[in-house]
């Protein structure tokens, strides 16, 4: 036969079909199997909280982070109550249940630049929901162990340094929130007067890289500071209000 009847080229046309919608359909399945990214995800973290699982998070930042405290002595500790510990104390009371986990990685003195140096082993290697970066400070002022030079960390390496850490992290699937640094009153360096362009500079990278951002330098310094740059003990709990009050 020449021409095959049309009933053969009917049913050749309905396994064509059949066979384009099964191939479809796998595909479609694929790829809602994939796993989802921080970015097409974004809050994750908090439908753990509301499931109450368990959450790790890990506070990854400078002296402000780790509760810096100078005795009358000049005996440096770290406070009792720092801010991560305090954060939480009131995620475990706000969600009713303790598989919630602060890590303090706060580290006296360190700028942006051992941040980026030491984030795989002090936060990759947790493997955390979320993680609270949040440094500048040393950036600002210069640190004479931590900075080259005792200099201040120029602003354009500071938000390059902070944008390989982020994504970084991005890469990992971990969620990231970012704190501005807290306001000082100590002018070394200059750094009370150049410190708002290490706030813009942090600001404006995380709007960049659409990543949650808390505003530090909102936080109140009126009668919490006790030496221009650290919080009295009692008054790194402001920290955890401001997170609690803006993200959670």
């Amino acid at each position: 036969m020449r021409n095959p009847p049309k009933i053969y080229l009917f049913n050749l046309l309905s396994v064509l079909i059949c066979v384009f919608v099964v191939l479809l359909t796998i595909q479609q399945k694929s790829k809602a199997a994939k796993p989802v990214s921080i970015s097409e995800h974004e809050y994750s973290i908090f439908e753990k909280l509301n499931h109450k699982q368990s959450v790790t998070i890990v506070a990854y930042g400078d002296s402000i982070t780790w509760g810096y405290e100078r005795d009358t002595s000049g005996k440096v500790n770290q406070v009792k109550n720092h801010y991560p510990k305090v954060l939480e104390t009131q995620l475990r009371k706000k969600y009713g249940y303790n598989k919630i986990k602060v890590i303090n990685n706060g580290h006296p003195g360190w700028t942006s630049i051992q941040a980026l140096e030491n984030v795989d082993e002090e936060v990759l290697t947790i493997h955390p929901d979320l993680v609270i970066l949040m440094f500048g400070i040393n950036d600002a002022r210069g640190h004479m162990k931590y900075s080259p030079n005792a200099l201040p960390v120029p602003v354009e390496q500071y938000k390059e340094n902070n944008r390989q850490i982020l994504q970084k992290l991005k890469e990992n699937g971990i969620e990231v929130v970012v704190i501005s640094p807290t306001t000082i009153t100590n002018n070394k360096n200059n750094g009370k007067k150049t410190q708002v362009y290490y706030i813009t500079a942090i600001k404006s990278l995380a709007q960049e890289e659409k990543i949650q951002y808390v505003d530090g330098d909102d936080i109140s310094i009126n009668g919490n500071l006790y030496d221009g740059i650290h919080f009295k003990a009692e008054k790194y709990r402001l920290i955890a209000e401001k997170l609690m009050h803006d993200l959670f």
